[in-house]
């Protein structure tokens, strides 16, 4: 059963449109994240969902009630910001409660919910000290923990992380969605960072430019991306995107290499871009007339990036830059020509949406 649903939702704010014909729906208990660059229209599409704006057209259903046109009060959610907005002057017990006590909850009931969401949080020992004494993954916590405290039916999160140092949100994230899961609770988080998105997600929406490109599971997102803006902006290093068309003609082993790799045959080979992901091309130091004879794809290494397990290795392909990973152990330096050896090809059409290879 959906939790929530989203109807070909549109907004505007003067000329700009924020929000073009966006259709999505979140399944009772599921994590889900909105996921995009910056002005995509992610944090739009959370507060027409909390009712903190409304849309210009289109309809928001919640736990199967129409709530298109009801304040956030009347909803059932709960909603964690950037900030916190937890009060300083209050202990962590009474900002837990600040909620139940304004719905007039009855003092037992209060004490349950407080109690149980302070558990859940790990901030049992917490209870009697002022807010502004805590550190920010503490504040983060209670935070979270006033928004389960509420029992909503769904809980809103934009960016809660992005406050914390990164060991911080290394270790947030490895709880959050273990806890979120445990508790039952239906989960709609706005992020624009893709490992945040997919070490959380059940499921990921990716926005641009006010539009839903593609939403489907993180192994679906990953390993099937709609468009090569998805196939771009996902994974570390990002999908290395080539346009058939921008390679220069000189670079006839490039293209004899592509070409082994099957392109659609209904579309001309020039008019097709082709996705790898760095993990699927093997990278191969060694003789080149020997390598020649076996397919390989030549490449001089611009930069190399040690990073602990592995070397980033960055190079230049036609108009673009190739990003390729090697062990630690290769003994690749810049300068050096390496063979490439490329499997698992995404193919995309002119307008960058992705094709099957059959």
């Amino acid at each position: 059963m959906d939790c929530i649903r989203v109807t070909n939702l549109l907004k505007r704010f003067g000329k700009t449109t924020a929000l073009r014909d966006v259709t999505l729906d979140v399944r009772k208990g599921e994590f889900s994240v909105l996921l995009g660059p910056s002005g995509c229209g992610k944090t739009t599409l959370l507060r027409i969902v909390a009712g903190l704006e409304r849309a210009d057209a289109g309809q928001v259903v919640l736990a199967e009630q129409d709530v298109t046109l009801l304040p956030p009060r009347r909803r059932n959610i709960a909603m964690v910001f950037q900030n916190y907005a937890i009060f300083p002057h209050m202990k962590v017990y009474d900002n837990i409660s600040f909620g139940l006590r304004m719905k007039k909850f009855e003092k037992s009931e209060i004490r349950r919910r407080v109690e149980e969401a302070m558990e859940l949080m790990h901030i049992s020992s917490l209870g009697k000290r002022l807010s502004s004494q805590l550190s920010g993954g503490q504040r983060q916590r209670v935070a979270v923990a006033r928004a389960l405290a509420m029992k909503p039916e769904v809980l809103l999160m934009d960016e809660p992380l992005s406050n914390l140092d990164a060991l911080l949100r290394l270790e947030m994230r490895a709880e959050l969605k273990n806890l979120l899961h445990a508790a039952g609770t239906t989960t709609l988080y706005v992020t624009h960072d893709q490992t945040e998105a997919m070490s959380l997600a059940d499921r990921i929406a990716v926005m641009y430019s006010g539009e839903l490109i593609q939403y489907a599971a993180v192994q679906d997102i990953y390993g099937k991306p709609a468009t090569t803006f998805v196939g771009g902006f996902i994974g570390n290093p990002p999908m290395n995107i080539i346009p058939i068309r921008n390679l220069r003609q000189d670079e006839q082993q490039t293209k004899k290499v592509l070409r082994q790799l099957k392109p659609p045959s209904h579309i001309p080979f020039e008019e097709l871009s082709v996705g790898l992901r760095a993990e699927d091309v093997q990278v191969v130091a060694a003789d080149a007339t020997q390598q020649m004879q076996h397919g390989g794809w030549p490449i001089k290494v611009l930069v190399v990036e040690p990073l602990g397990a592995q070397l980033h290795l960055s190079a230049r392909i036609g108009e673009g830059l190739f990003r390729a990973v090697a062990p630690p152990t290769a003994g690749i330096n810049e300068g050096d020509t390496v063979f490439l050896h490329p499997q698992n090809p995404h193919w995309f059409d002119a307008e960058g949406r992705a094709l099957s290879s059959h």
